[in-house]
This record gives C-alpha cells, sequence and structure tokens, in this order.
C-alpha cells in the first residue's frame, strides 16, 4: 500500500512539473497583451496627424465630429492600457502612458468644442496644447514600446 502511494506521488509530482513549467509569466502575458494596443496606439498617431493637418479644409461641424471620434479612440485606448493586469516594473511607463492619453483626449474635446462653437482662438490655443500633449503621448508610448518590445513609433 506504501508503495503504491509513493508511486503515485512520484508520477503526480513528474506531471505536475512539465505543466507548470508551460504557463506565462505575469510580464510575458501583460506584453502579449500590450502589443495591439500598441499597433492601436500608432494607428491612432497617423489618424491624429491626418486629422488635424485635414481640418483646415474641413466644416466646423466636420471638424467636430472628427475630434470628437479621435477623442473616444484615445478614451478607448487609455481605459484598455489600462485594464491590463501590468506588473510592477511597467507601472510608472503604463501610467505615464494613460496620463498623457487622457490629458490629449481633452484637448481633442476641446477641439472639438472650439468648432462647434465656432471659436477660432479657442480651436488654435487648444490644437496649440494638443501638438505638446501627444508628443508626450508618443514620448511615453515609446518607452513603453521599448519595454515591452513592441513597435516604436516616430
Amino acid at each position: 500500500m506504501r508503495r503504491a502511494i509513493a508511486t503515485t506521488l512520484s508520477l503526480t509530482a513528474l506531471f505536475a512539473v512539465p505543466v507548470a513549467g508551460c504557463g506565462q509569466s505575469a510580464k510575458d502575458k501583460y506584453i502579449d497583451d500590450y502589443k495591439p494596443l500598441n499597433d492601436k496606439l500608432l494607428k491612432l498617431g497617423t489618424s491624429l496627424g491626418a486629422t488635424v493637418n485635414g481640418a483646415g479644409k474641413d466644416s466646423n461641424s466636420a471638424v467636430a465630429a472628427k475630434f470628437s471620434k479621435l477623442s473616444d479612440r484615445f478614451t478607448s485606448s487609455s481605459k484598455d492600457i489600462a485594464a491590463l493586469d501590468t506588473p510592477s516594473d511597467l507601472k510608472d511607463e503604463s501610467k505615464a502612458l494613460t496620463d498623457a492619453l487622457d490629458t490629449s483626449r481633452t484637448d481633442l474635446d476641446a477641439i472639438a468644442k472650439a468648432a462647434r462653437q465656432s471659436d477660432p482662438s479657442a480651436a488654435r490655443s487648444a490644437t496649440v496644447k494638443l501638438a505638446s500633449d501627444a508628443q508626450e503621448v508618443n514620448t511615453n508610448q515609446n518607452k513603453l514600446a521599448k519595454a515591452t518590445g513592441a513597435k516604436v513609433g516616430n
């Protein structure tokens, strides 16, 4: 009887080790989950540039609609990144990125509001602020991308 229990325990231990070794670390899972979000951020940056550059030929209502849509995408990206189970060694980079996304979203909302109100002065001020804040998004995205092996933006 003892021998059967000892054999069973030994076999259980042999099978448990390989199964435990197959799991992903929390950081590896974060990296796998972050990379598609990083790709989304790169596309978002391209969309932002195109929208800002094309705004001069759009009507105020079109500008408001386009910047509101971008604002929603910034909000979604920030929430998606914040929802990840971030390992402690990447928490600062992740927080800096989501904060920068949230700040830029506020700028985008201000541009949309200025367009709805036909206020070129407010639109200009918000656009200047957005240029600086969007650079912060890019800087923080690049830091997190480098730390995770994701694609780095321009």
